[in-house]
């Protein structure tokens, strides 16, 4: 039968319970059985093999008492593991069947005619033995073989037509059993199971209203005076029953909280209708219940004799608590971020048009916070600590505002403050004590987590009175902060909606930028420190605006990340690159820097095999440079990507080694052949100890992961010949060359290979 999907799980884990207690029963009844038959058939012919058998036999027995101790001994099972273990007993059975039909075929050759009659009733059992056995995988898996080898004994040994006949009809019905006995087993089963998830449904319901019901009656006289209360109320109100003795709805509710109720308050209209003795209903009232303010809701209909005259009330009561509690708190978060308890977008928004009502009147500051470098730790440890860190970040915001302040959060790891201020000194106080503190180490589950935050100002009325013109200032303001080193507060100024016109404009531009052919490739030589030739040269792109000049890729490859033209610019010049190199000396290898969001295109691995193949260029003359942001995550698919670039041949370095996060997991996971160490240690190599110790390091770390070293930025003769002592392979810098032309690039090549100078070596006078 169809077992449902929903069900199959705790059926199967039903069914290994009860195998494993039934199957171990039959395992020590076989062993019985096999020992009688031992003592039976000792003295009889083919001792050897009987023997044989039946040893398999009684370990194969033993190893299914041991797998079903097992499985009875086990608490962490699923319905996986359920199929699984029947899957492996089910062999374990088949194994079990072969042998007793091999048993009863010997026992049957060598057996007399009193033996005969018992190997006949030992096969009948073994072929009965698994009708009880559930699941029937299990069941027919041992009782077709044993079955077979019983007819196959019988048909050999004892040629009985009738004997033959009653064995089929008998094999035949314990066939039909198996299958009929598990098919009604599994229905009455999952009716039970059924059975008793609905009774478990019914009990849940029963108990929560139990729980939660609080309704109660409530009766008075034509005074006004209450009858004897129930129960539930004696309950609900946590007072004895005798306190109940006086004037509705004084002697309920308390003279206190009645006298205290505000014209138009449900209390109010409490009183006035009952003054007036017309109905009410689901008035709610504020009750305070042993120092605690509880609600219930009150509904009452007046009596009336058969003249017409008021009689008193009847009406129920309950207590409405924890429904007025729970819409309280669904409408705090309607209006509050559920993770950090800060006003969400929604409040922000209405305080936001509040306040830019009142701003020509009392100025505030709108303050744009965003976190820095929060999405590597989301990478890094977790989304769990990530939202730890947003939890506690929220937390000290509110403590670093004041009180009439409010502090929101947007979205993300973004963040907004409204700093009720005329003073733009005073807000800025307040934001650069918010960076102080958000800058303090945080300690999550015994270790230290550090993030910055950048924030943007901007005041009102001076920068806008709407809520759009505020919120498009400080957004400026905040990406100033970020664009100048993060951890820093900029407040607005008309100078920066000037520079984002002026970067939109240099972002349209761009578009063009390569269809007009404005972008070219130009080359810096890579020499070896050792014999002072050039072994290569590093790609590196240009873009001559007809306007501007030339404009440095540190402004436009940001640009392009951007409006996503990063991967059109990048095959450009992995292209041109290629193309020139593969005209090079065969010696001569091309560096191509790669961006993180180029890596991360699915089809770059394509992209370069095809761009190889188109330019003739092997692909062992091709560098690709990544920087230590591209390789955050071991596993992923930038990682795949590079291993397969690097199975094809292609080199891979790792750009601006020890800048970054410099794991040195990086360096075992991916597959590096080179470091390139920053030119900001080359700076100050010589006069800081620190500096060289680093770049010591680096080196002999290389050296013995067997991978090449090369310095950038060398610009004056000290610089090369500390590299050279410290045994750095390579070097590049105007010390050597600028980056050139690919054509000048090739005179260059062309004069070293006819023994020109052109790399002069730091023992060289030419220095």
């Amino acid at each position: 039968m169809q077992i449902p999907p929903d069900l199959s799980e705790r059926l199967f884990l039903d069914q290994a319970k009860d195998f494993s207690y039934v199957i171990r029963a039959i395992s020590m009844v076989g062993l019985n059985t096999l020992a009688l038959i031992f003592l039976d058939f000792h003295d009889n012919p083919g001792v050897f093999w009987r023997n044989i058998i039946l040893l398999l036999t009684a370990a194969v027995y033993v190893v299914i008492i041991l797998r079903g101790q097992t499985w009875l001994r086990r608490s962490d099972t699923s319905g996986r593991d359920a199929a699984q273990y029947f899957r492996q007993v089910s062999a374990v059975l088949v194994a079990l069947g072969l042998l007793w039909g091999v048993l009863l075929v010997l026992l049957m050759a060598h057996g007399s005619p009193n033996q005969r009659s018992l190997i006949y009733a030992v096969a009948v059992g073994c072929i009965a033995t698994p009708v009880l056995v559930s699941p029937p995988s299990c069941a027919i898996s041992y009782w077709a073989p044993t079955s077979l080898g019983a007819m196959i004994s019988l048909m050999l040994y004892d040629a009985d037509p009738y004997a033959m006949t009653d064995l089929i009809a008998f094999v035949a019905l314990t066939g039909f059993c198996i299958l009929y006995l598990n098919r009604r087993m599994n229905e009455r089963a999952i009716g039970a199971i059924r059975l008793e998830e609905n009774a478990e449904v019914i009990r849940l319901l029963l108990r929560d209203f139990e729980e939660s019901a609080s309704d109660w009656l409530w009766e008075t006289n034509a005074q006004l005076e209450m009858q004897p209360v129930s129960q539930r109320l004696v309950q609900v109100a946590r007072r004895p029953a005798e306190s109940f003795h006086g004037v509705f709805p004084e002697v309920l509710l308390g003279e206190e909280a009645l006298r205290a109720a505000q014209p138009g308050s449900a209390a109010a209209r409490l009183q006035h209708a009952i003054a007036e003795h017309s109905p009410f209903r689901d008035l709610v009232i504020p009750v305070n219940i042993e120092g605690e303010l509880r609600y219930w809701s009150l509904t009452g209909k007046p009596i009336l004799d058969k003249n017409g005259r008021f009689g008193g009330y009847h009406g129920v009561g309950s207590d409405i608590t924890g429904q007025r509690r729970q819409q309280e708190h669904i409408s705090f978060l309607a209006r509050h971020d559920s993770l950090t308890k800060l006003a969400n977008r929604m409040l922000f928004s209405e305080v936001l048009h509040q306040c830019c009502e009142k701003a020509g009147t009392t100025g505030f500051a709108l303050l744009c916070l965003d976190l820095d470098n929060f999405k590597i730790i989301n990478d890094t440890l977790g989304h769990a600590t990530g939202d730890a860190v947003l939890v506690a970040v929220a937390e000290r915001l509110k403590g670093s505002i004041r009180e009439f302040d409010i502090a929101s959060r947007l979205g993300g790891d973004e963040f907004a403050i409204i700093v009720v201020t005329s003073e733009r000194s005073e807000a800025q106080a307040i934001a650069g004590r918010i960076v102080e503190r958000i800058m303090r180490p945080f300690r999550f589950d015994g270790q230290f987590v550090q993030i910055g935050i950048s924030i943007g100002i901007a005041m009102a009325p001076q920068d806008g009175t709407t809520p759009t013109q505020l919120m498009k200032c400080a957004d400026l303001a905040l990406y100033r902060a970020k664009n100048d080193g993060r951890g820093i507060v900029r407040i607005y100024d008309p100078e920066m909606d000037e520079a984002m016109q002026a970067r939109r404009s240099l972002q349209a531009a761009l578009r063009q930028a390569l269809p007009r052919g404005e972008l070219f490739v130009s080359y810096q030589p890579i020499v070896d420190l050792m014999d002072n030739r050039i072994t290569g040269a590093e790609a590196l792109v240009r873009w001559e605006h007809p306007k501007h000049g030339i404009i440095p890729p540190s402004q436009f490859i940001p640009l392009a990340e951007e409006s996503g033209l990063i991967e059109d610019i990048g095959t450009f010049v992995l292209h041109s690159a290629c193309s020139a190199a593969a005209s090079w000396p065969l010696d001569i290898t091309v560096a191509v820097n790669l961006s993180p969001l180029q890596s991360r295109d699915p089809q770059i691995v394509d992209t370069i095999t095809n761009i190889l193949a188109s330019t003739g260029l092997p692909a062992s003359r091709l560098e690709l440079e990544v920087v230590e942001s591209t390789i955050l995550e071991a596993g992923s698919p930038t990682e795949e990507a590079l291993k397969q670039l690097r199975g094809h041949g292609v080199r891979i370095a790792l750009d601006d080694f020890g800048t970054g996060y410099s794991s040195l997991s990086y360096l075992r996971s991916f597959p590096f052949g080179k470091l390139k160490i920053d030119r900001s240690f080359i700076r100050d190599i010589g006069y800081e100890k620190a500096g060289s110790s680093i770049i010591l390091a680096i080196i002999g770390l290389a050296e013995s992961m067997n991978m090449l070293v090369t310095a950038e930025g060398v610009e004056n003769v000290e610089q090369a010949e500390l590299l050279r002592s410290y045994g750095c392979a390579q070097a590049q810098g105007f010390l050597f060359h600028q980056p050139m032309s690919a054509e000048d690039f090739a005179q260059l090549l062309d004069s070293q290979a006819s023994g020109g100078n052109v790399a002069s070596a730091p023992h060289s006078p030419a220095f």
